[in-house]
């Protein structure tokens, strides 16, 4: 009898302690699950993808991922890279001008980089808003805000930064290859390379299913 009673209160308790660890899981929806299948491609050097997956990633979802990679960007990863080329100038003697010089190349580019977010920041992804507002509520986008802005327009003329990345470091590893480099500047060129990576897939999510969708979304509510 007690020995019955005993396994009651232990199944009892496997399914409590089951139950609310299911509980405490995230839910994730058919968008998220679908995204994340959508960035495991991305991350596997893939550029076409099913159609039919497409359609179950929501832009808007698509849209947070993005905005959430420009805050790493400029929260962590440039901050990192930044703190790379001090670590290198504190430590400058003569033979590293050459070095630094190299560093200076992707500060060029960075301001650049920055320029890009801003302006997705404050313009392009508000304008995104606006649209998926419009096609959910019929409210109106704010011409006096956007004037004749069209992502169409942006699409055709929007450069790929992840590609500068990129010829900035051909550009170091060609002024490197027969030089010893010190130990601060192998992970500062690690870390670019991580960060075009990083870029890279940033890059297909935006210009490759974001902005081609959007561009027709926008045509069939604006004409």
């Amino acid at each position: 009898m007690m020995e019955e009673q005993k396994n009651k209160v232990e199944s009892s308790l496997s399914e409590r302690l089951l139950k609310e660890r299911l509980d405490n899981q995230p839910v994730y929806t058919i968008s998220e699950d679908s995204l994340q299948t959508l960035l495991n491609m991305v991350q596997e050097g893939l550029t076409e993808f099913p159609e039919e997956l497409l359609q179950k990633v929501s832009i808007q979802d698509l849209l947070n991922t993005l905005k959430k990679a420009h805050g790493v960007y400029l929260n962590t990863k440039l901050p990192e890279i930044e703190q790379s080329i001090y670590n290198l100038y504190s430590k400058q003697t003569n033979s590293d001008n050459v070095l630094l010089m190299l560093c200076g190349f992707f500060i060029s580019y960075q301001k650049k980089l920055v320029a890009h977010i801003q302006y997705e920041e404050v313009f392009l992804f508000p304008y995104i808003q606006s649209l998926l507002e419009f096609q959910k509520t019929g409210k109106e986008i704010d011409r006096t805000r956007f004037g004749n802005f069209t992502l169409k327009q942006f699409f055709e003329n929007h450069s790929n930064l992840e590609e500068d990345l990129n010829e900035v470091r051909r550009k170091i590893d060609e002024h490197i290859q027969r030089q010893k480099t010190p130990f601060a500047f192998r992970i500062f060129m690690t870390q670019l390379e991580h960060f075009e990576k990083d870029l890279a897939v940033h890059a297909v999510l935006e210009d490759e299913v974001l902005l081609p969708r959007l561009v027709d979304l926008e045509l069939h509510l604006l004409g």
